[in-house]
């Protein structure tokens, strides 16, 4: 299950905070949801959100939990954050792996996602945080070789695919 993570890292295009909307929730007590987690517009005909729980064409109905929804809790609207085209997020990955920027992941969990297996992109890899140091150039710079080699990490930064997230739905609605 989630650990209640703040999954916004920033923007690329210089945003200085996610867009937030309040998303239709069932009562906690059927469906717990941490902050963080992945979640679709399903259920009740589209009109609730719930934590995704399989590879699916996700056609604009994906977003990500902003607040916590305890066991118990009321049905209602809750914060969701709603992953703008240039948006950044930070997942674990299932298996420590070495994505390079570009590469497409797919859904392992609420929380997770993997590059190794899926049908349907979730999202695409924008981090570098796993890449070797700038390479100094070899007559100017006396520094040693930083290599090609992209570190395994178990953490990657990435966009949710534009045609996935509910932001799409809401532009196409404007």
């Amino acid at each position: 299950m989630a650990d209640n993570a703040t999954r916004w890292v920033g923007n690329l295009g210089g945003a200085a905070e996610p867009l937030i909307k309040l998303g239709k929730f069932v009562a906690g007590a059927t469906t717990a949801i941490k902050r963080g987690e992945l979640i679709e517009l399903t259920g009740s005909t589209n009109t609730t959100w719930i934590p995704i729980d399989s590879d699916f064409d996700m056609d604009a109905n994906i977003a990500i939990m902003n607040e916590e929804i305890k066991s118990g809790d009321l049905a209602g609207y809750y914060e969701i954050i709603v992953p703008r085209p240039d948006d950044i997020f930070e997942y674990e990955l299932a298996a420590a792996s070495n994505p390079s920027v570009g590469a497409a992941l797919y859904f392992s969990a609420s929380d997770k996602v993997t590059v190794s297996a899926g049908t349907n992109i979730l999202a695409r890899v924008v981090g570098q945080e796993h890449y070797p140091q700038k390479q100094g150039h070899a007559s100017d710079d006396a520094s040693g070789d930083r290599g090609t080699t992209i570190r395994s990490d178990t953490h990657v930064r990435c966009v949710i695919a534009q045609d996935n997230s509910y932001y799409a739905a809401m532009v196409a609605n404007a």
